[in-house]
């Protein structure tokens, strides 16, 4: 038996035919033959390892969602969805679904997968912020009402008009927050609110953003948000997360609690960073 890689990356564990390149599989008494560019044999690859664990974790997300008959109905309904825009498109068409688990699969595993949040999870950031780009910490009632409008501009574009999220945005707990925005030329490029929860020594993360990306500027910021939060003496850290972004949290050190839920029409996990 060896492990090999298909060509489009796709690990493939059958019986190797060294001189053909091609694994001979026996999937539910069909024989499948995949031709194998660079087969080897041996402990897998980096590469392998992270595409195994998005897997697992997408395995697990999607067994959980499937659990629940809800659940099952909405993805059942936005697989039609998707099924239905493929007839716009020219040929060759994109894979088409047949079950709701092969469609929650897709779309949580590239969610997992995004290139982008890799590039801003390992981005990185200097110890001073370059000269033209300036933090500020403030409560409700240190913003002026031009600081204010480019966090209320900020925050439009990107949950509004970028991620076609559809609510009052201003919902009272801005009053109760302290505002973290990093400035460039006066217009807000990052930006996140802490906040107190009902429960005691809980503080909330919530509105982070980014418009500059690739920087390490979310990075930088959510550092400072925890400083804050450890400078008052909370001793834990309590943020609602879209699944695209677990990743950088989870770099920063912060944990999954619970299940996945829907808020705003997009899948969230609460996440948690012990202070202590």
């Amino acid at each position: 038996m060896a492990i090999v890689n298909h060509v489009d990356g796709e690990q493939v564990r059958g019986k190797l035919n060294k001189k053909s390149n091609q694994v001979h599989r026996i999937t539910n008494g069909r024989e499948h033959v995949y031709t194998i560019e660079n087969p080897y044999e041996g402990a897998p690859s980096k590469a392998q390892k992270a595409h195994r664990s998005v897997f697992g974790q997408t395995t697990a997300i999607v067994n959980r969602l499937m659990a629940d008959p809800v659940q099952v109905a909405e993805w059942t309904k936005k697989m039609e969805e998707y099924n239905r825009s493929l007839n716009i498109l020219k040929p060759p068409f994109p894979k088409r679904f047949k079950t709701p688990r092969a469609y929650a699969h897709f779309v949580i595993s590239n969610q997992l997968k995004q290139t982008p949040a890799a590039k801003r999870r390992h981005a990185k950031l200097p110890l001073t912020l370059p000269k033209n780009v300036k933090l500020q910490i403030q409560s409700f009632a240190e913003l002026t009402a031009a600081e204010l409008y480019e966090i209320l501009k900020a925050r439009f574009s990107v949950f509004v008009t970028e991620q076609h999220i559809h609510y009052l945005d201003e919902d009272n707990i801005d009053y109760l927050a302290t505002h973290f925005s990093l400035l460039h030329n006066g217009k807000v490029i990052a930006y996140a609110r802490l906040f107190p929860h009902t429960q005691k020594e809980v503080l909330c993360v919530g509105r982070m953003l980014t418009i500059v990306r690739g920087k390490g500027y979310a990075k930088y910021l959510m550092a400072q948000v925890i400083n804050e939060a450890r400078a008052r003496k909370a001793k834990t850290l309590r943020l609602h997360a879209q699944l695209q972004a677990v990743p950088f949290y989870q770099h920063l050190g912060f944990h999954t609690v619970g299940e996945i839920f829907m808020e705003a029409e997009i899948q969230h996990v609460t996440m948690e960073l012990p202070l202590i």
